[in-house]
């Protein structure tokens, strides 16, 4: 975290006594394995010598770093702060060795509640949210008739992408049969349809006095909260980001790039259906008849999402920002989109998908 920190204010020309806004998310056991820290934001500025008259603490898993830099460009216009410093990540690897995910730590920290009703409800051996998303997967399939074969498309574009992006872990090509014969984890979901957990942070830092990047502003933004458990819902189907994205507000057509939650590759479909991409049920042929590729028609995830980068602290929100900032400012080496000037942002997260942030990013109207 200090690492990173100190990059994005070399980055800013700012030095830590310059930051007087903090933003952040915390997940219990993801940030140094405690599973509680008292104070938290407290805490971080003591570590990173900070001191903050403008503090923020979200709680939206995957989609908090979205919410993170609408939140700080409110309080920088508003002036309650100057420069925000915006901080997402963790060691994701505290938990992995204990054989849960994060959606699963109460089978192993008794002191951690899932839901309010654990005791009724968390009865079950699950490997949450890999067991969920298995669920959405099949029901998806039962409804409208998605393929194993279409959802592996969604991997083997994200693949292609990652194929020049430095920061990716897996750039090795990919094909719909390897991730078809890949170990089955949850029916119907194999290994290489599910994103892997990193240790690791993201730090951005929001401010009217940009000195090294393009001038860039918020042009739409929204965000939903579904709070159902998953029995509870009309249907496991549909995602917040039905809602977000309408809240946001903007043309679709103007877009030049879709930066989408890819926790599973079944994640990356319901979003192009939830946002309007395609119909409902629709997107297992849309993938299959369209090029994702950033030099393609439609580039969705164009450094190969979290599923090739890897997912830090089970939050992917900070991998989708960083590499629309990359694209936006003409330095996705290998990678690039042409001419990208809008990006599309959405941001999953939560036990069970509850939140929904849809960001959209480009130059100033």
């Amino acid at each position: 975290m200090g690492e990173v920190v100190r990059e994005a204010l070399q980055m800013a020309e700012l030095e830590a006594k310059n930051i007087d806004g903090l933003a952040t998310t915390f997940l219990p056991g993801v940030f140094d394995g405690k599973t509680h820290l008292h104070f938290f934001s407290n805490q971080l500025q003591q570590y990173l010598g900070i001191r903050a008259k403008y503090i923020d603490l979200l709680d939206f898993g995957g989609a908090s770093a979205l919410a993170m830099i609408h939140r700080a460009r409110r309080a920088v216009i508003g002036g309650e702060a100057e420069n925000v410093l915006c901080i997402i990540g963790g060691k994701a690897s505290n938990i992995r060795t204990s054989g849960v995910t994060v959606d699963s730590l109460d089978k192993v920290r008794p002191e951690v509640s899932i839901t309010p009703f654990d005791q009724i409800f968390r009865v079950y051996d699950d490997m949450n949210p890999v067991s969920d998303y298995a669920l959405v997967a099949s029901r998806h399939s039962k409804l409208f008739g998605t393929t194993d074969e279409q959802r592996a498309q969604v991997a083997v574009h994200q693949r292609r992408n990652a194929k020049n992006n430095p920061k990716a872990l897996y750039t090795e090509e990919l094909t719909t049969k390897k991730v078809l014969d890949s170990p089955l984890i949850s029916d119907p979901l194999r290994l290489l349809e599910i994103v892997y957990p990193v240790d690791g942070f993201h730090a951005f830092i929001v401010s009217r006095k940009n000195r090294t990047l393009r001038n860039l502003d918020v042009l739409g933004y929204g965000e939903a909260h579904w709070p159902e458990l998953p029995c509870e819902l009309s249907d496991i189907v549909y995602t917040p980001a039905t809602e977000s994205a309408k809240k946001a507000s903007y043309n679709m057509e103007k877009v030049d790039a879709f930066e989408l939650y890819d926790s599973f590759t079944i994640t990356v479909m319901l979003q192009l259906e939830d946002l309007g991409l395609t119909g409902k049920g629709q997107a297992g042929t849309f993938v299959e008849r369209t090029d994702l590729g950033y030099s393609g028609e439609f580039p969705v995830n164009t450094g190969g999402g979290s599923l090739n980068v890897g997912q830090p602290a089970y939050m992917s929100g900070g991998v989708l920002l960083e590499e629309a900032l990359l694209q936006l400012n003409d330095m996705a080496s290998g990678h690039q989109v042409k001419d990208a000037r809008v990006v599309c942002l959405n941001g999953i997260g939560g036990w069970n998908r509850s939140h929904s942030v849809t960001l959209i990013l480009g130059e100033p109207k």
